[in-house]
């Protein structure tokens, strides 16, 4: 487990000890799952602003940004980026292109959202994915294919880059 999934040397060892019954048992029994939920609700009370912002921002990042490409011939892992360099060249050349190629229409979508005030239809479009994206952040299990739903949304406001103004 990375030491970064926990707070402390003695939160590490508990959970530790929890995955450890958890293994030996081979299901979760009640008493696993109430202890389970008992450190969730302890991390959530010492880090309210982590548990409630900072994870789910996270997760619509990765989410948004994930190179869906599993029916492609690549892992699609970028991190940690020496190592998957070193492993795959190929792979983590292809995986980062297609992470750029996300951004890059998140950036013309943002680019096009500029002009909210003037197309009502924009707003609308805006709202859809925002709402979408806050709902599946979540999800016990949020994965990437979940939002390819607001591509079409997306490419939408893209394409407003391009729209000629209407002239009355």
């Amino acid at each position: 487990m990375p030491v970064y999934a926990t707070d402390s040397p003695d939160e590490l060892s508990h959970v530790t000890s929890l995955l450890q019954r958890y293994n030996t048992t081979h299901g979760m029994t009640l008493a696993l799952d109430r202890e389970f939920a008992d450190l969730a609700s302890d991390r959530a009370r010492r880090h309210p602003v982590r548990t409630y912002l900072w994870i789910p921002i996270e997760r619509a990042a990765a989410m948004w940004f994930t190179p869906r490409i599993t029916l492609l011939p690549y892992s699609g892992r970028l991190w940690p980026l020496p190592e998957s360099y070193r492993n795959n060249p190929v792979d983590f050349e292809v995986t980062l292109g297609f992470a750029a190629l996300n951004f890059f229409y998140v950036g013309m979508a943002l680019a096009a959202a500029r002009s909210w005030r003037t197309n009502s239809g924009i707003l609308l479009i805006l709202i859809f994915i925002v709402i979408r994206t806050a709902f599946l952040t979540q999800l016990q299990t949020c994965e990437p294919r979940y939002v390819l739903v607001c591509f079409p949304a997306l490419l939408a406001l893209c394409a407003q880059l391009f729209a000629r103004p209407q002239s009355s």
